[in-house]
């Protein structure tokens, strides 16, 4: 969780690390595919920390609403529906498309999401989480249906349906999802 500066810095370090450029008048100036995710990330991670301060002034409160404004219409307008304080440090949103991350329970650090990629429940009545584990690369249009636990160093393969738990150090793939490389 964000709880201080420091924090809330070496987020978005790990978050952006791999695009050149940070700066968002630059970007988009360019007309960089970057943009949107740089955005979105910036304003993610500047809610969850104004949200994690328990501060109760009115600049709080007002900084707090500003962020969640700016991050829900980041949420809107590029389709990055990623839950608030589920994502360690290191989340990588590839390229700009569709992401449906609000049921996970947590993702873990240095995590790879592709676009397309959809949480779902197996049936209506529940409301159940996913757990995803760190260094885990998730492809583009997998769909994940819960309760789920995908374990550390996971890759899913394109157009997944992962129904079932899977172990670490693995690759999955196919409809419904099986183990292809790893542990079985």
């Amino acid at each position: 969780m964000i709880n201080t500066r420091e924090d809330l810095k070496y987020y978005l370090k790990e978050d952006l690390a791999d695009y050149p450029s940070k700066n968002l008048l630059v970007l988009w100036l360019k007309g960089s595919e970057s943009y949107p995710i740089v955005l979105f990330m910036f304003c993610l991670r500047h809610y969850e920390y104004h949200l994690n301060r328990k501060r109760k002034s009115p600049i709080s409160f007002v900084k707090r609403h500003i962020w969640r404004f700016l991050y829900r219409h980041a949420q809107l307008k590029f389709s990055f529906y990623v839950g608030i304080n589920i994502a360690g440090p290191g989340l990588k949103l590839v390229h700009p498309g569709f992401r449906h991350l609000m049921k996970v329970g947590k993702i873990g650090k240095n995590c790879t999401i592709l676009p397309m990629v959809l949480i779902g429940k197996k049936k209506p009545d529940k409301d159940s989480k996913i757990v995803i584990g760190d260094n885990c690369y998730i492809s583009t249009g997998v769909t994940l249906l819960t309760p789920l636990r995908i374990g550390n160093n996971v890759t899913i393969g394109a157009g997944a349906v992962v129904t079932k738990d899977v172990p670490d150090n693995c690759t999955v793939g196919g409809v419904p999802a099986r183990v292809i490389i790893g542990q079985s």
